[in-house]
C-alpha cells in the first residue's frame, strides 16, 4: 500500500498522520502486527472469559445482550480496555438501529426499512447522526452499518427490515445519508455490508454459505451501483461476508464449481479484483463474524484464518478460541500464506483507520452520557415512527376504529423470539394497555363462531424480526390465530406487523394490513394513533409488500 493512498479517500490523512501510521507499523513486532488483524469479543455467557488484550488486538467488539450492558457499564468497560491497550482500539458495535445496539438504555431509533418508509432522506441523515452521538458517547468508534443489502427475496430471514428496500434506488437514497450522518464528525467509521450483497438467497450465513446468484451485468447495475455510491460518499470500511458470487468467477473464466462458491470473506477475486480494482475501494475490509458456518464449512480453521487475510481482508472478526486463532494467523504468516507485503498492507489500513478517527491523539476524557437515551433522540424515534407507519391496504374500509364502533376487541398477539436489532414486542401486553387507555375493551381468549359473536373487531399483532439462526419468518399456528382459523370471515379483522413487511405472502386475503417495521413501544403508539384517526398513515412501503401477488391487492 502506497503512502499516497492514506492521503486519499476515505482516510484523508495529514503528513503527520501518515508518519504516525508508518512509524507505529514499523515499530511493531511480528506478533503485534498479527494482533492488529483481529477484532475480538468476549463471547456472551461464556463461563471462562478470555483475556482479550493478551494478543494486542486491533479492535474489540461489545454486545449489549445482557441487562447489565448499560451505558455506564459499557463506557467503563471500553475506557478500561483503552487504558490498558498499547495502541488505541477500534471499538465496534451493532448500532445499526441506534444506541440501543450498544447499551440497553440507548435509543432504539428504528430499523433501516423503517427509515426508508418515511420517504425523507433528511431523516436518514438524522438517524445516522443519532447513532454516532450515542455510540461515541459510550466509547464506540466504528459501527457495523448501514446495510446495503437489497431485499430481492422476501423470504430471507436475516436481512428483511434491516435492508432499506428492494431496489438499488431506495437503498442508495437512504443508505448514503446514514453514512454521512455517522461519519460527519470524524469520530466514527461506518461499515457497509454484506459484501458482495445479501438479499438474493433465503438462507442465513450463520448456518450455511449463501449465494448471490445474479448475472454480473445485473449485479453491477444493482449491488455494484450502491457500493460505488457508498465509496463516493467516503465510507471508511466494508464487511466482506460469507456470500458467494459465482457469476464473477464465470466471467473470469473460472469454471470450477467449488472455486466459484468461495465465500466473499475468503475470496481474493471478490475482495481484490472486484472490490478494490474494479470498484476502487481504498478503505478497510473486515470479515463478517468468523464463527458462522458460511465460513467455517469451507475448510479447517487453521487454514481459513490466514486465508481470510491473504484474500484481501484486513481484519478478522471474532475468534473461536483466542489463542488458537492467533497462532493460526501467526503460522500463516510464517508459512508464507500471508506474505510480508500483505501483512503490512493490512496493518497499514488498520492504523490508517485509527488515525482517520483521531485515535492516535491524546485520549479524551469520558463523555457525558446524557445524550444516550436523551429526549432529543426519543423524539427522533417518534418522528421516524410517525412518518413510517404504513397502511398497506384496507379493502374493507374498517379504519378508523373507535370504541363506539368497535368496543370489544379480540387481540391476537404472541411473544417473539426477538431480534438482535430491535426490541421484543412483549406478546402484545403493551399494545393491549394502549387500547384500554383509549376506551376499548380487550379480550385475549375468545372462541369465535360464524355468527353472533360478542366481538366487534379482531386485531393481530405479530413481531417476526430478522435475527440469526432463524429458519424463516413464517408465522406459527399460534401467531396466525390457530389451526384452520380465518377470522376475517367472522368479524372485521386487521393485521399489524411489527417486523416482517411481507405478511401478505402468507395471508393474501387479509383485508387490512399495517406495517410498522419495528416493535418498539414508540412505533406501537404511533400505529394506534393512526388506527383511531388521530393522525394519518404517512409511511410508504419501500418494498413490494404484496410480494408480486395480484390477489393480495384485493
Amino acid at each position: 500500500m502506497k503512502d499516497d493512498q492514506l492521503r486519499q479517500k476515505p482516510f484523508y490523512l495529514s503528513e503527520s498522520d501518515v508518519s504516525w501510521v508508518k512509524e507505529t507499523r514499523d515499530g511493531l513486532s511480528l506478533e503485534e502486527k498479527v494482533g492488529q488483524l483481529f477484532v475480538v469479543v468476549q463471547k456472551p455467557f461464556s463461563p471462562e472469559p478470555e483475556d482479550l488484550l493478551s494478543i494486542n488486538p486491533g479492535g474489540v467488539h461489545l454486545f449489549a445482550f445482557s441487562s447489565d450492558a448499560t451505558k455506564v457499564n459499557q463506557q467503563a468497560k471500553i475506557a478500561d480496555m483503552q487504558s490498558r491497550s498499547k495502541l488505541p482500539l477500534l471499538v465496534t458495535g451493532d448500532l445499526e438501529s441506534g444506541g440501543f445496539g450498544g447499551a440497553v438504555d440507548g435509543t432504539n431509533l428504528g430499523m433501516n426499512m423503517q427509515v426508508a418508509a418515511t420517504g425523507k432522506p433528511e431523516l436518514a441523515q438524522a438517524f445516522g447522526k443519532g447513532i454516532e452521538v450515542e455510540g461515541s458517547a459510550i466509547g464506540f468508534n466504528w459501527v457495523f452499518g448501514p446495510v446495503l443489502d437489497i431485499n430481492y427475496n422476501y423470504q430471507n430471514s436475516i436481512v428483511n427490515t434491516r435492508a432499506f428496500g428492494d431496489t438499488p434506488e431506495v437503498v442508495e437514497t437512504y443508505a448514503i445519508p446514514v453514512i454521512e450522518g455517522v461519519q460527519e464528525t470524524g469520530r466514527m467509521a461506518a461499515c457497509v455490508k454484506h459484501w458482495p450483497g445479501d438479499g438474493m438467497d433465503d438462507r442465513d450465513q450463520h448456518k450455511v454459505l449463501t449465494v448471490n446468484a445474479m448475472p454480473m451485468q445485473q449485479w453491477r447495475e444493482t449491488y455494484g451501483r450502491v457500493y460505488r455510491s457508498a465509496f463516493d460518499a467516503g465510507v471508511k470500511s466494508v464487511m466482506s461476508a460469507h456470500i458467494a458470487l459465482p457469476a464473477y468467477y464465470e466471467e473470469l473464466g473460472i469454471h470450477d464449481v467449488r472455486k466459484q462458491h468461495t465465500p466473499g470473506s475468503l475470496s481474493y477475486e471478490l475482495n481484490v479484483k472486484l472490490l478494490r480494482e474494479e470498484l476502487g475501494f481504498n478503505g478497510l475490509i473486515i470479515s463478517d463474524a468468523s464463527a458462522m458456518v458460511g465460513m467455517t464449512s469451507w475448510g479447517p480453521r487453521h487454514e481459513i484464518v490466514p486465508q481470510c487475510i491473504a484474500s484481501g481482508v484486513d481484519m478478522f472478526l471474532f475468534t473461536a478460541d483466542l489463542k488458537y486463532d492467533f497462532e493460526a494467523m501467526l503460522q500463516g504468516v510464517n508459512a508464507g500464506i500471508i506474505t510480508e507485503e500483505r501483512l503490512n498492507e493490512a496493518v497499514t489500513r488498520v492504523l490508517g483507520l485509527k488515525a482517520s478517527l483521531g485515535l492516535h491523539h491524546e485520549r479524551p476524557a469520558l463523555q457525558d452520557l446524557a445524550c444516550v437515551g436523551s429526549d432529543e433522540h426519543v423524539n427522533l424515534a417518534k418522528e421516524l415512527a410517525r412518518t413510517s407507519v404504513t397502511l398497506v391496504k384496507d379493502t374493507q374500509n374498517v379504519l378508523p376504529i373507535s370504541p363506539e364502533k368497535h368496543k370489544r376487541i379480540l387481540l391476537i398477539a404472541s411473544g417473539s423470539e426477538g431480534s438482535l436489532f430491535t426490541e421484543n414486542g412483549a406478546g402484545g401486553s403493551g399494545f393491549e394497555q394502549m387500547l384500554v387507555t383509549e376506551g376499548f375493551e380487550v379480550v385475549r381468549n375468545y372462541h369465535l363462531k360464524q355468527e353472533e359473536n360478542d366481538i366487534d373487531l379482531v386485531i393481530y399483532v405479530t413481531q417476526k424480526s430478522p435475527s440469526f439462526m432463524q429458519n424463516s419468518l413464517r408465522m406459527s399456528p399460534e401467531e396466525a390465530g390457530g389451526i384452520f382459523t380465518w377470522y376475517p370471515t367472522y368479524v372485521p379483522t386487521l393485521f399489524i406487523s411489527l417486523g416482517n413487511p411481507y405478511t401478505l405472502y402468507e395471508m393474501p386475503t387479509m383485508p387490512t394490513m399495517i406495517n410498522g417495521y419495528n416493535a418498539s413501544a414508540v412505533v406501537q403508539r404511533e400505529i394506534l394513533n393512526c388506527l383511531i384517526g388521530k393522525q394519518p398513515f404517512i409511511g410508504t412501503s419501500p418494498v413490494d409488500a404484496f410480494c408480486g401477488s395480484a390477489l393480495a391487492r384485493l
